[in-house]
């Protein structure tokens, strides 16, 4: 989950993306979609309540990762985590109903933001994510955060919380690999 607001910037969308990458890069990818151990993911980019880019579904496929990531073109919009949440849990995590993600899989949320974002629509978010059994993990870059709206998204567990002085940081190898060891 990308925030593809304006206060987040372009640069640093940039930077976002390459910490995506590296990091599916780091994971043990599934060797195919029945595959019970091994990691899938996906990637949304959120931006205002009907303004949500997918770069790819969940896949296994390091190529269709970094060729989504490649196509993905920062939104420069508002932020609506709670709206990306919830048409993340009904179009990547669900489709009509039925789990897309592997029964038993953890299905991890992993927000990636400049810590602000609206509350419009954060409790049914929330509220979805919990159905969907997700867990997640924030990563909030900068100084100037909601801490409340933070709380909200990592369900209260404050060690969920991943922060850091600029966006410049996530492909740093002292929170690169806190962040790997975290989600892993």
């Amino acid at each position: 989950m990308l925030d593809g607001s304006e206060r987040m910037g372009q640069e640093n969308f940039r930077y976002a993306r390459e910490f995506v990458e590296n990091v599916a890069n780091r994971l043990t990818l599934a060797r195919k979609d029945d595959d019970e151990r091994n990691a899938r993911v996906a990637l949304l980019q959120y931006g205002d309540e009907n303004q949500h880019q997918v770069g790819f579904k969940l896949t296994n496929n390091f190529t269709v990762i970094s060729d989504g990531l490649g196509r993905m073109r920062y939104l420069d919009s508002t932020s609506n985590a709670g709206s990306g949440i919830i048409y993340a849990v009904n179009n990547i995590v669900t489709n009509r109903g039925e789990r897309l993600a592997r029964r038993n899989a953890e299905l991890s949320f992993v927000f990636i933001t400049d810590g602000v974002t609206s509350s419009k629509n954060l409790e049914e978010g929330i509220s979805a994510m919990r159905r969907a059994e997700g867990v997640p993990t924030v990563i909030a870059m900068g100084n100037d955060v909601d801490k409340e709206i933070l709380s909200k998204l990592s369900l209260g567990d404050q060690s969920a919380i991943f922060r850091g002085q600029d966006f410049t940081r996530l492909n740093k190898a002292s929170f690169f690999e806190r962040f790997v060891r975290w989600i892993c």
